[in-house]
């Protein structure tokens, strides 16, 4: 009976042992995968505050007057920002040195007048290209409706 006693204590240590190691490991992996989720969010965000994210939409002041507004809807200021995709027939820039502008910070914009004449799509394609504390040559394209 003392044998069978201590077959059993011993067989309920092993277990315990056992079951503590698969749990230990369960924990550990997790927490490694945890760990390894943090870091990629944080260099993400990290990535996310340099830079700088220009678009832009039209707004109709008058007949034929309207307004190109860019914005700048990234975290950090674009440098040295390029439109292109105005000089198109039936559109007329009013300032075309406004079509290349220097600094935009964050969540500023900037507006370019323009007219329209005869002969003007109903769709227009822009790009802009910009710089930003994350990386030179960003670009965006997009399709915008007079």
């Amino acid at each position: 009976m003392e044998i069978t006693s201590v077959i059993i204590s011993i067989l309920a240590l092993f277990g315990s042992l056992i079951t503590y190691i698969v749990h230990d490991r369960k924990i550990k992996s997790q927490e490694f995968k945890i760990n390894n989720y943090m870091i990629d969010k944080l260099k993400r965000e990290e990535a996310e505050d340099k830079k700088a994210l220009i678009s832009g939409e039209i707004i109709k002041k008058e007949a034929n007057k309207h307004v190109l507004k860019v914005c700048n809807n990234g975290k950090a200021p674009a440098n040295n920002i390029n439109i292109q995709g105005l000089d198109i027939k039936g559109i007329g820039i009013i300032d075309k040195e406004r079509l290349h502008y220097e600094l935009l910070n964050p969540q500023d914009y900037f507006e370019i007048p323009f007219f329209l004449t005869i002969g003007v799509p109903s769709n227009i394609k822009l790009t802009y290209i910009w710089e930003d504390l994350y990386q030179k040559g960003n670009s965006l394209t997009q399709i915008l409706s007079l």
